[in-house]
């Protein structure tokens, strides 16, 4: 069977079937559908005819250039489905061909007939599929890096021209700055469960969300605990981003202008700190929603002295007065928080005002406390 089959005439038919059936063959230079197609395809065909007697197993030599040549179709931007497709056309013709000897063949030949075509195909795929793989793979490592490169040339104040040239990507007038603040996921901390997995698919779906705001434009560097984005839009969607992660998020943002991401990336990175550190929960925010805390916590000589204002507090003291700040000056919050007395409480600040000479309860203080603890905060 297939002894007598013109191969040559057979490769001309799947050509015509290849330019008639599937676009993107039809949209093919004739150069490749001569040079490179019609070889493979003749040897695929021989090949084909030659793994008849051992079951349709074909040879390792082409199995591995119908791999080669799966990498080469890639780079030509030609889909894995066309490729398959076409492989499938090849065995389709095949069977055309041999119609008038299949229709007197015994069931037992039929059966291994069949047979062989099935795993001639499996085999042949695998080695496609593996090849196309290879080649995304590298592709994707390669734009990768490349925006990597981008986004590392943007915030350190590199050559962003030539690296937005290499990634392939416009530069954008102005960009979002975002630096980010991821908490744990609850399966990362959940006996059974693969905590490395789930923090990754933490950060995946994280990227993705991002990713959701400008495709292409969007350049970040994410881990678990958080990182730095670049995003060509206004704001971020603060209650999507926290419901992508399952847990809690902070973004300190600010927009800049290429040439000033690396100057806003060093403020987003400052806010962002004084944000989770003072406490102020999930959520975005900019140099405004924190500028008294950021004003007082910047070194200078008064630095030392605010913080050591509360040297003589002991840590009971300190989180009743952190839990009090904390609740807008509300006893009943605070001893709810501490799980006390809402008298214990007041006994706490009264205590406190002792031994500091700055009472809670007199709004002249409460300047210098809060900001005495928030240079704790900063220092801790």
């Amino acid at each position: 069977m297939l002894a007598d089959v013109d191969v040559p005439a057979l490769v001309d038919r799947v050509l015509d079937g290849l330019v008639r059936r599937l676009p993107t063959y039809g949209s093919m230079p004739v150069e490749a559908l001569t040079g490179d197609v019609r070889p493979m395809a003749e040897r695929a065909l021989r090949g084909f005819v030659e793994s008849l007697p051992h079951g349709g197993v074909p040879a390792a030599e082409l199995t591995a250039q119908a791999r080669e040549s799966a990498i080469a179709r890639g780079e030509e931007g030609i889909p894995m489905e066309a490729i398959l497709d076409a492989y499938l056309l090849g065995l389709q013709e095949c069977v055309t061909q041999l119609r008038s000897e299949l229709e007197r063949a015994e069931n037992a030949e039929l059966i291994d007939f069949f047979g062989a075509v099935l795993t001639f195909q499996h085999v042949v795929h695998q080695a496609i599929a593996s090849g196309f793989l290879e080649h995304r793979e590298s592709t994707a490592g390669e734009t990768q890096a490349a925006r990597g490169a981008l986004l590392a040339a943007l915030v350190d104040g590199g050559d962003a021209t030539d690296a937005a040239h290499r990634a392939g990507i416009r530069l954008r007038e102005h960009y979002l700055v975002a630096a980010l603040a991821i908490g744990p996921h609850p399966d990362e901390s959940r006996p059974g469960v693969d905590h490395v997995m789930a923090a990754r698919r933490k950060v995946s779906r994280v990227r993705l969300e991002l990713a959701s705001l400008g495709r292409d434009d969007v350049l970040t560097a994410l881990s678990p605990t958080g990182g730095i984005a670049l995003l060509p839009v206004a704001d971020i969607p603060h209650a999507r981003l926290a419901a992508a992660a399952g847990a809690e998020v902070t973004v300190a943002v600010e927009t800049a202008t290429p040439a000033a991401v690396p100057k806003a990336a060093r403020l987003t990175r400052e806010i962002l700190e004084v944000a989770v550190k003072t406490r102020r929960g999930s959520g975005v925010y900019r140099l405004d929603d924190v500028l008294l805390e950021y004003q007082l916590t910047r070194p200078t000589e008064a630095s030392a002295r605010l913080a050591a204002a509360l040297d003589p507090v002991d840590e009971d003291l300190l989180r009743t007065l952190d839990a009090y700040l904390d609740t807008g000056l509300r006893r009943n919050a605070t001893a709810a928080v501490l799980g006390v007395h809402p008298n214990t409480v007041d006994n706490r600040l009264r205590r406190i005002g002792r031994l500091t000479g700055l009472d809670p309860t007199r709004p002249a203080d409460l300047p210098m406390l809060r900001a005495a603890i928030a240079v704790r905060r900063m220092g801790s």
